[in-house]
């Protein structure tokens, strides 16, 4: 039996070693261009030498050059290549230094030796954390636009936090808003000193965590009689859904209005018992899929609506706590629904969940995680492909509505990857859902057969939010990967065309004159962007190496801050609450604009400016987050960290007060702050007793923290930042409460700072 003849290999080496089809084109087909890989093609010849025909004998457009001899011989010709190089670098070396040309040449190794060495080499610099050098780089590296190669890596660390060990281990890449301490050592020992401050925290903190451990857990069984009970009163649920559908609804689209307010005036209809005579058209009983839907609208907004002066449990609010609840009953109803059988009801209420516990700081720590989970339910059910190229069993309403919602997950994983310092989960070429359409929620109902035409991005609607952000979003999705990735780095040139892009961007938003887009969609569409200037200018704009190399970054980044910072302070206030809870950029815009203002100052290129409009806007800020810290009782770690850094930039601008007085002033801010949630406790004797030890009046704790404030005027001695002070409080370990966000002076490299 003859050998079996082999089929000839026409596609490139890339598309065959993934297993993909290949388009033939040369010198570079469509698939290696998109994912930046180089293009190899595979030629063959006769027994006699002869080449053999080709598809691309047929097509000169088409036609490729040898680039490698055969299949089995590719590591051989790259191995060539390489030799090539090398022997023209020993040329021009020996040209330059004549003197090497009398040196015998070194034996070459065998070519299996060389690619072990090679392989070596790659993963120790791989493990270092360094780029590669050109020569050891791997093709698609060299098609990475705008990333210098050679870039200081360990910069990139530096901002980088990881606590924990061995798999206990808590990660937060260089977005996130506490590596700026990581660069500015004077910041992190002027917190400490205020820390020091206030001692007697760690008391309140023991008697906190013991007044939540004593409330009985309520078990609550998620069945339709349960989730009716929970709903609030009309009025307040009238308000609460009021605010949501204005702020929330207008930016991150998850519902349909006209059919939730039908099923909402069906829900609050008179029932047949209430009204005898009634008659036959009295509408049925509300879905369960309904209420929870509408619990989790009234979550989202429970806790920031006024509603008198919070009263609390512990470090959170009576509030937040009913909102937690409701939150708590509607995942358990979740979890029992069938993910085969998927309704859109159902999903929407995937969606609600992540929007409702970061708005309420429920599990902060898990924001991302639960982010990329929605994400990946979402591809699941194939939100990430265009619904009319693959189906038409989808009606033009869900396909719609799915549109809406999968580019709705997209920038809440994306604002969740940015806040934790993470890489997105999805690059730009990952999905191909065509984007949401301008239209009013009233212009399509599930009965429509055709979409109308949409409507100009100048005509404001309740999409118009996510569809101008999908224009961006590629952009957006690479500058997180390349922010948070361990080895690529944005140099100043880079950042300087990012910028003109970004900026090109924020001169084609619209102004709505609708007061709705005014409220939410206005704001939250300059926010996305000026966020990300702040980002790309950040590492640059911290290099001291050369001050007018980088004078533009800085300034960029200050302006960048500065727009974040105004654009909250005329921010509606339950709108600034929303946005504050459910973003961390204005606490980044808050420190990094005290950062570069002292940095600024102690430049030689600083001139005599009134600062009175930076400070007034970063009080502005403060006084946000003081605001949503009384709201939820959520909130202190940023909160404190940024008045920290207010109070030393205010020490560095007034000459009449020391920086003592100022540490002084922001301990007692805080403490007064701290007095006025002791004072407000709910304290129910049946649902806990206090504690032998424990003073059981709640108020002393409190009243002894302020004394212990406005007493202190004596200078702090020096301390070792390990051991707990006076015997009471170590402030690094375990910093005043279980915060929200990562405790940096509990880090093992604390001496940076010092």
């Amino acid at each position: 039996m003859g050998q079996k003849r082999r089929r000839l290999a026409l596609s490139c080496v890339a598309c065959r070693k993934r297993k993909v089809k290949c388009d033939r084109t040369y010198p570079t087909c469509v698939r290696c261009q998109k994912g930046a890989v180089a293009c190899d093609y595979v030629s063959y010849t006769s027994k006699n030498g002869e080449a053999l025909s080709t598809p691309d004998d047929e097509n000169p457009h088409l036609r490729r050059d040898s680039s490698v001899a055969s299949w089995t011989e590719e590591a051989h010709v790259w191995h060539s290549r390489a030799k090539a190089r090398d022997d023209q670098a020993r040329t021009q070396e020996d040209v330059v230094n004549p003197s090497t040309q009398s040196k015998n040449p070194p034996t070459p190794k065998p070519l299996q030796e060389l690619q072990e060495r090679v392989l070596e080499l790659e993963t120790h610099i791989r493990t270092a954390g360094r780029r590669l050098p050109p020569s050891l780089q791997f093709p698609s590296e060299k098609l990475l636009p705008a990333i210098a190669g050679g870039a200081p890596a360990e910069q990139d660390l530096e901002r980088a936090l990881l606590r924990g060990r061995a798999f206990k281990t808590q990660y937060f890449g260089p977005s996130h808003g506490a590596s700026i301490l990581l660069q500015f050592e004077e910041l992190s020992a002027f917190v400490v000193d205020i820390l020091h401050r206030l001692p007697t925290l760690e008391k309140a903190r023991s008697d906190w965590k013991q007044y939540r451990r004593n409330i009985p857990a309520s078990i609550v069984l998620p069945d339709h009689d349960t989730l009716l009970s929970l709903i609030p009163d009309q009025s307040t649920t009238d308000s609460l859904v009021r605010l949501y559908f204005e702020v929330l609804e207008t930016t991150y689209r998850v519902l349909h209005a006209p059919t939730f307010f039908r099923q909402y005036k069906e829900f609050w209809a008179p029932t047949p018992a209430e009204v005898p005579e009634a008659s036959d058209s009295t509408p049925s009983e509300t879905s369960t899929a309904f209420v929870v839907q509408l619990l989790l609208v009234c979550a989202c907004a429970n806790a920031l609506v006024q509603r008198g002066k919070p009263v609390y449990i512990g470090p959170s609010s009576i509030l937040r706590d009913d909102a937690i609840k409701w939150i708590e009953v509607c995942e358990t109803w979740l979890d029992l629904q069938s993910q085969k059988h998927m309704t859109i009801e159902v999903f929407q209420v995937q969606v609600l969940m992540p929007i409702a516990k970061r708005v309420n700081g429920v599990k902060h720590k898990r924001i991302w995680t639960v982010a990329g989970h929605l994400l990946r339910l979402a591809m699941t059910i194939g939100l990430h492909r265009e619904p009319t190229f693959l189906s038409k069993k989808i009606s033009v309403f869900d396909q719609e509505m799915r549109r809406r919602l999968w580019f709705t997950i997209l920038e809440l994983e994306l604002q969740a990857s940015l806040d934790r310092g993470m890489c997105a989960s999805l690059g730009p070429f990952d999905w191909d859902c065509l984007p949401p359409v301008n239209l009013h929620d009233e212009e399509f109902d599930p009965s429509t057969e055709k979409l109308p035409p949409p409507r100009p991005i100048t005509e404001f609607t309740r999409t118009s939010f996510l569809c101008l952000a999908q224009k961006h979003l590629p952009l957006r999705l690479e500058l997180v990967s390349r922010l948070n990735s361990v080895r690529p780095y944005i140099e100043d040139d880079a950042a300087i065309e990012l910028d003109r892009t970004i900026r090109k961007y924020l001169d084609d938003i619209p102004q709505w004159p609708a007061y709705a887009a005014k409220i939410a969609s206005q704001p939250l569409s300059e926010l996305v962007l000026y966020e990300f200037l702040l980002q790309i200018h950040q590492p640059v704009a911290a290099q001291t190496d050369s001050q007018a190399r980088h004078f533009f970054s800085r300034v960029a980044r200050r302006n960048a801050a500065l727009s974040i910072a105004r654009i909250y302070s005329e921010m509606r206030p339950n709108a600034a609450l929303v946005f504050v809870s459910l973003r961390d950029d204005l606490f980044r815009a808050l420190l990094g604009l005290c950062v570069i203002t002292i940095m600024e100052m102690n430049s030689k290129e600083y001139l005599t400016q009134d600062t009175t409009a930076t400070v007034k806007l970063i009080g502005q800020g403060v006084d946000i987050m003081e605001e949503r810290l009384r709201q939820l009782g959520q909130g202190f770690h940023p909160y404190w960290l940024t008045s920290s850094a207010l109070a030393l930039l205010q020490s560095k601008i007034s000459a009449h007060k020391s920086p003592e007085t100022h540490a002084q002033e922001t301990a007692d801010r805080v403490a007064r702050l701290h007095r006025e949630m002791m004072e407000s406790q709910k304290v129910n004797p049946s649902h806990w007793q206090p504690l032998n030890g424990v003073d059981p009046t709640i108020n002393n704790t409190a009243n002894a923290l302020l004394g212990m404030s406005g007493q202190r005027t004596a200078p702090m001695p020096e301390v070792d930042p390990f051991v707990p002070i006076d015997g009471q409080f170590n402030a690094f370990s375990d910093t005043l409460f279980d915060f929200d966000m990562t405790d940096i002076w509990g880090m093992s490299n604390y001496g940076q700072f010092r």
